[in-house]
């Protein structure tokens, strides 16, 4: 049995939780003082223990694997309560905090030498998310296939060669789903603007986008080449494309991937 302590079980912790909850051959722990009460009505019915503060140092020994997902505003503040526990020698600290380094880790919790940076994003909660992950170059080979089968759990994994990748991953899978979601309801205020339904605007526009993604991965060709065919000349996907175009689409995703980006670079200094 794998322990796990989850510090932290906002957004994407919870989402991650809630997907974890049927693995049998995990246990977990929550410290979370915040949603304390939430996560107890919400896990009532579950064998899992959920504390409003520190474990105690006999059941801090007891974990094999700890996963930090606070904000990155407090992030600081909670590893200090952490720092001088006597911790089990093989324990893997994990980390799903924004912008905070492996380095900012191993300052501040100095009784466990293998650490690992993970990215999840939100559909995890769906188990189709995708998570990246780096790690120093302690991570053992069985705590590496550990972390990775947790992970395989809530979607796909990808890990990453070296660090400056994770905050890339951020601003693109981490934050990805938000920009998707800005998308779809662009898509359907503008369905709504010449005349269809809330929810008829609802089922083209997530159909439409579904069934795209479905295409291109059972096909196997490039999202532009899948463009050209669609797009017949004199046609009305062609006019709409060009007006994509002439509004610049791909230096507002550049930019907007570039503002994430930019942001975990700077969350990433505070260290």
């Amino acid at each position: 049995m794998t322990k796990i302590l989850l510090v932290g079980c906002g957004h994407m912790g919870s989402a991650l939780l809630m997907s974890w909850l049927n693995l049998k051959s995990y246990s977990f722990t929550v410290v979370d003082p915040y949603n304390l009460n939430h996560l107890k009505n919400k896990l009532k019915r579950k064998k899992i223990d959920i504390l409003n503060k520190v474990p105690s140092n006999k059941k801090m020994k007891t974990f094999d694997i700890i996963i930090f997902a606070v904000r990155p505003q407090i992030a600081n503040d909670v590893l200090c309560e952490y720092q001088n526990f006597k911790l089990k020698k093989n324990i893997v600290i994990g980390s799903i905090i924004a912008g905070k380094k492996i380095n900012f880790f191993k300052k501040r919790i100095k009784n466990a030498n293998q650490f690992v940076r993970i990215m999840p994003n939100m559909p995890a909660l769906v188990r189709n998310g995708i998570s990246c992950l780096v790690s120093n170059s302690n991570l053992s080979l069985i705590n590496k296939k550990k972390l990775n089968e947790l992970f395989l759990k809530v979607g796909k994994t990808l890990w990453l060669k070296n660090e400056s990748q994770i905050d890339k991953a951020t601003a693109v899978s981490g934050s990805g789903p938000g920009y998707i979601f800005i998308l779809i309801h662009a898509f359907e205020k503008a369905a709504q603007k010449i005349g269809f339904s809330k929810n008829q605007s609802r089922d083209l526009i997530t159909s439409t986008m579904l069934g795209s993604i479905y295409l291109m991965q059972e096909t196997k060709q490039e999202p532009k080449e899948l463009a050209i065919k669609i797009a017949v000349k004199g046609g009305t996907t062609e006019a709409g494309i060009k007006n994509l175009k002439n509004n610049n689409i791909d230096t507002i995703i550049y930019k907007t991937i570039m503002s994430a980006y930019d942001r975990a670079k700077i969350l990433s200094k505070k260290n």
